[in-house]
């Protein structure tokens, strides 16, 4: 093998596990969209990470939000994400 091709082999990497969502909520390989609820009373506009703004409010609550955005979503403390049953 030549040089060259033994620097690209170097940077090339598998990997055979899964990734999960870590502690800090670091988005993940595996995610799906997940429905928030607003617990407010006023209306909450919340821009995800690619410029989706999801308006919430009293009359519509719940959501369903892109897995790019669900960091950022739970940043805040008046929504709550809704865990799947």
């Amino acid at each position: 093998m030549n040089c060259c091709g033994q620097k690209r082999q170097s940077l090339e990497f598998t990997t055979d596990t899964d990734v999960h969502e870590t502690e800090n909520n670091l988005r993940t390989t595996d995610q799906r969209p997940v429905y928030f609820r607003y617990t407010g009373d006023n209306e909450l506009q919340v821009k995800g990470v690619f410029n989706i703004v999801y308006s919430f409010s009293a009359q519509k609550p719940k959501l369903l939000v892109h897995p790019d955005d669900i960091s950022v979503m739970r940043g805040y403390t008046n929504l709550v994400e809704v865990k799947e049953t």
